[in-house]
């Protein structure tokens, strides 16, 4: 090692080159990496939508659920499979083994799943890979609030003018239109007229859908031209549907004359009926969702839209503009957070520096590591295709506070062999090989706690993989800079005179170890029963997966009552936002309503259930104001009273949450069963057990609002005789309930349905509506077929081949998941949920228990291969033993910081403790490894252990102090990212305060111990 020194000190200016370019080229990667909010999690799931008209869930889960189930099966590396079978559509989620070939995978779920597609009663079968990325990145919505222009001429300038500009924007990949309202060609027919004439609807539908084409009649040579003759009858507007002739009847003269569609109805252009609408600010309108291509920069594409709407708003008048959601802005916000932090951090440890050194040449060589080691591992992350993110941004910033810990070690032992009398060039090179050893020890102990966390499936491992290769490349090139660049600027920049530097108490830390020394038993144990204690409190605050987050916007799902239509579900939208913005007040900046069933998106699947009943309900509050869990402490009760709304709060459904998968409720209870009575039944008990409890909230069961159903049951002897079917009844039923769609008309560039309409009728009158048999005659729906009142399955849950219901709830206020979740375990044990029926927790629980699972074996493992290096470097197996148990003691410190907070341990605090278990041992490496090198001068055992902590005190503060103050903004800093930065931040911090004491004060005892005493 020291010959690679002596190099770096003969060549400096080479050295230096070296470094200056890659800095510059860092700086280069650092503009163009990408910019997004977390890794790319790569989520094991493949998602499958198989529609068929309007069969109800429960005929939908048995002509598909189960053969799509046994086919998936046959494709091997799943997981699990659960299925939903809801009216008309059965959403099935495939899980795979972490780490399995996702691209391949779709393409054999597709291949499996191909003999149903063909299936002629099937209307689709979708297949798609779950991305949270592939979520919109801006949520607008357009309004006019003077009503001019109208909501179908807005949703026309949304899909016309709007959508294509937005989308020859560089980034944006589609922008989806929802809400506003659709024209079409109503022929309200009168029944009247109809039966005066005998006219069938089927004939009026014949008559229209002949008379609607265009012929090519061939083609026409003339000369040296050919002309193609066609025939134009498409219809262009609605006067051509008026005037299209249904058949020839005779006049009271007796002459045949035309009659026509114009004379049994009115035929006019009116808005269609709908099934869903949105509310923008209380105001209907229009919603408009932008989509970013794959690998696109959210934060550019986010820039390039508003640029790009600032400049349209101008042409759009009487038009509103209004922005609800931006993912950017959490990205740009959590990044621009971390950016401040990181740099926070530098420039305290470089305070730190400046007060420990007290001069400007020793300052600036250990601050030149901090630039070219974060540069550096940038330009690693160029070449790994790594982006900027709130886990790398995390790991930079990690890395930062222990970049100059290296440096620090180095400038302080160039400077003592320059006290010794060694010339500038051979101080440098010597007092660098002289802790080369200890340094690059206790880097690599840093890097291989890493390692294991890299092999870890799961959440956990997909979210710290960016933050491990950031932390593990910038220690590294600190190695290579205190090694090289160190002791090559050494002989320039350092003062040729005494090292003045501040004395943190080397006599007093001498005198002291030497008192502790005399009595090494008693430090020891104390130091035992603190860990102990540490333990046990570390352990009764419990675990979670992931921290809630509480951003500034709140999403709500609101289910009326069974058979609720759209316009009343719009209503109580807009009760339930009139009740939240009395309550949060200018808070509210913007509230989406999507109300009814949202058409849906080709780019993902939807697996919310979404009905005439139903809405979903966004709202934007302000950054500087009420956060979300205030606010809906304030309005909960409110809504709550609301008669027939069942309210479902989705605390954490922002982009984070999303992203993560954690955005639904957190506790889950399984019941699994096969009868749907039974299963009904035993939902039914599970929620009145788990509402009973105070640690649960909004608790709300998979069999709530169920929609009422009318069957129709022929008469099969009576329609047989009279040659009724019950396509028949329908083709009647449904122009009067809600319109039978006939043919479709251009007009300029957008089609219209021409839709036959009957005169609306009432319950009781649906068995008198009329209808015309193939011979003509005249009978009533009520005479061929009966009408039976059910109440429907909302929703039919199905998981590995079983039936299951699911009954969901949400901590209260102010309890910890941990709390929430023993309380519902404690309910569903003591619950009879009847026979045949089983119960348990699964969802976030069941992650929770495989990642935490993977985490401990991680943490063995990173211990283990800590005390492999610990062995090789020091060529012992006693002394690896000594050093380890500074890990143990860093917990005291680690309790002492999370155990007042009292929040559980989540996935970054476990992660924290692993990464303890690399750089705890740093302090008690530079101690021992200086005890061993005074005791091998022949100093006694005593008296070396307490040298050494004097020598190495000064380095073993300024590091850690550096270390700290670089984590404590992280630590510190608000907003929703932090929940996820925060934990790790403050488990480092207790830890590295806690091992530095207890490599200063309690090591030596141990180190004693371990020797066998003054004897040895």
């Amino acid at each position: 090692m020291e010959g690679l020194t002596r190099l770096a000190v003969r060549r400096p200016v080479a050295v230096v080159v070296v470094a200056l370019a890659v800095v510059l080229i860092g700086q280069v990667a650092w503009r163009q990496l990408p910019i997004d909010l977390l890794p790319d999690l790569q989520s094991p799931t493949i998602l499958v939508s198989v529609r068929s008209g309007d069969r109800p869930p429960l005929e939908m889960e048995r002509l598909f659920g189960e053969q799509v189930e046994q086919r998936l099966f046959t494709v091997a590396g799943i997981r699990a499979v659960e299925q939903v079978a809801r009216t008309g559509r059965l959403v099935t989620r495939v899980a795979f083994e972490w780490g399995s070939d996702m691209d391949l995978a779709v393409v054999e779920v597709q291949k499996v799943l191909g003999p149903i597609e063909a299936d002629p009663e099937v209307g689709e079968v979708v297949v798609r890979r779950f991305d949270p990325r592939q979520l919109p990145v801006l949520a607008l919505g357009l309004v006019a609030p003077s009503g001019r222009p109208d909501l179908a001429e807005l949703k026309r300038i949304g899909r016309r003018q709007l959508a294509p500009t937005l989308e020859q924007l560089d980034g944006v990949a589609q922008v989806r239109v929802i809400g506003g309202r659709d024209r079409e060609v109503q022929v309200r027919l009168d029944r009247h007229r109809l039966e005066a004439f005998g006219v069938t609807l089927r004939e009026i539908e014949s008559r229209l859908h002949a008379a609607n084409l265009d012929v090519n009649a061939g083609t026409l040579e003339e000369g040296d031209r050919v002309y193609l003759v066609r025939g134009l009858a498409r219809f262009t507007n609605p006067e051509d549907v008026g005037r299209v002739v249904v058949r020839f009847v005779g006049d009271a003269a007796g002459r045949l004359v035309p009659l026509r569609v114009a004379d049994l109805g009115e035929v006019i252009l009116a808005d269609a009926e709908i099934e869903s609408l949105v509310l923008l600010d209380g105001l209907e309108g229009v919603g408009l969702e932008v989509y970013k291509e794959a690998g696109a920069n959210t934060v550019r594409v986010s820039r390039s839209v508003r640029e790009a709407l600032a400049d349209i708003g101008a042409d759009l008048p009487g038009i509103e503009v209004r922005l609800v959601g931006d993912e950017a802005a959490l990205v740009e916000g959590a990044i621009a957070d971390v950016k401040g932090a990181a740099l926070i951090g530098i420039a305290l440890a470089v305070l730190v520096l400046v007060i420990f050194l007290r001069s400007v040449g020793p300052t600036l060589v250990v601050a030149t590591a901090v630039p070219v080691s974060l540069l550096a591992s940038v330009l690693l992350m160029s070449f790994a295709g790594r982006s900027l993110n709130l886990m790398t941004l995390g790991g930079l910033a990690l890395g930062a506070g222990m970049l100059v810990d290296n440096a620090i070690v180095v400038v302080e032992s160039i400077f003592r062999r320059r006290a010794e009398g060694d010339d500038p060039a051979t101080a440098a090179a010597s007092g660098t090989a002289r802790v080369a050893g200890a340094i690059a020890a206790s880097t690599l102990t840093t890097c291989v706690v890493f390692l294991p966390v890299l092999f870890v499936r799961g959440l956990a491992a997909r979210l710290v993989s960016g933050l491990a290769f950031t932390v593990v490349a910038s220690l590294l090139a600190s190695l290579a800079v205190a090694v090289f660049l160190i002791p090559a600027l050494a002989g320039w920049l350092l003062p040729r005179g005494r090292f003045k530097a501040l004395d943190p108490g080397r006599k007093g830390i001498e005198r002291l170890v030497g008192q502790l020394l005399d009595r090494p038993g008693t430090v020891v144990t104390a130091a035992l029963v603190a860990v102990v204690l540490a333990f046990f409190g570390l352990a009764r605050l419990g675990t979670e997966l992931l921290p809630p987050t509480d951003p500034q916007q709140i999403s709500l799902r609101l289910v009326g009552p069974p058979g609720q239509r759209v316009s009343s579900s719009a209503r109580m939208a807009e009760t339930v936002e009139a009740i939240i913005r009395e309550a949060a007040g200018d808070d509210v900046e913007a509230v989406l309503a999507e109300v009814g069933r949202i058409p849906e998106d080709d780019r993902f699947i939807r697996e919310e259930q979404a009905e005439e009943n139903t809405a979903r309900l966004r709202i934007r509050l302000a950054a500087e104001g009420r956060s979300a869990a205030e606010v809906i402490r304030r309005v909960a009760p409110a809504v709550a009273e609301l008669r027939g709304v069942q309210v479902t709060w989705d605390v954490g459904a922002s982009a984070l949450a999303r992203a993560l998968g954690t955005g639904g409720p957190p506790l889950q209870a399984e019941i699994v069963g096969r009868s749907l009575g039974d299963l009904r039944q035993g939902a039914d008990t599970v929620r009145e057990a788990l509402a009973a409890r105070p640690e649960l909230w909004n608790v709300r069961s998979s069999f709530e609002g169920g929609p009422p159903e009318l069957r129709v049951v022929l008469k099969r002897a009576t329609a047989d005789g009279l040659g009724v079917r019950l396509e028949d009844v329908a083709v009647a039923l449904e122009a009067v309930l809600d319109g039978r769609r006939a043919t479709v008309m251009t007009m300029g560039d957008e089609e219209r349905d021409v839709r036959l309409l009957l005169p609306d009728v009432r319950l009781e009158q649906l068995e008198s509506v009329p209808l015309t048999t193939s011979t003509g005659a005249r009978v009533t729906v009520g005479e061929v077929a009966r009408f039976e009142p059910t109440r429907g399955a909302r929703e039919i849950f199905r998981r590995d081949q079983r039936r299951v219901a699911r009954v969901t709830a949400r901590p209260a206020d102010g309890v910890a998941y941990p709390e929430a979740r023993d309380a519902a375990a404690e309910a569903l044990a003591a619950t009879d949920v009847g026979p045949g029926l089983s119960v348990r927790l699964v969802g976030e629980e069941e992650e929770r228990i495989r990642t935490y699972g993977e985490l401990r074996w991680a943490g063995l493992l990173a211990v283990l291969l800590v005390v492999m290096v610990l062995a090789g470097s020091f060529e012992s197996l006693r002394h690896p033993l000594t050093v380890l148990s500074a890990v143990p003691l860093s917990l005291v410190g680690v309790a002492a910081v999370l155990v007042p907070v009292g929040r559980p341990l989540g996935v970054m605090s476990v992660l924290g403790l692993i990464v303890l278990a690399g750089i705890a041992v740093n302090d008690a490496i530079l101690l021992v490894d200086a005890a061993r090198r005074l005791r091998g001068s022949g100093m006694a055992l005593k008296a070396a252990l307490a040298r050494a902590a004097s020598e190495r005190l000064r380095p073993i503060v300024m590091t850690t102090a550096t270390t700290v103050l670089a984590l404590a903004p992280l630590a510190i800093s608000v907003g929703e990212a932090a929940a996820l930065r925060a934990p790790l931040a403050l488990t480092l911090i207790g830890g590295l305060v806690a091992s530095t004491v207890a490599s200063l004060l309690v090591v030596p005892c141990l180190y004693l111990l371990v020797e066998g005493g003054e004897s040895r």
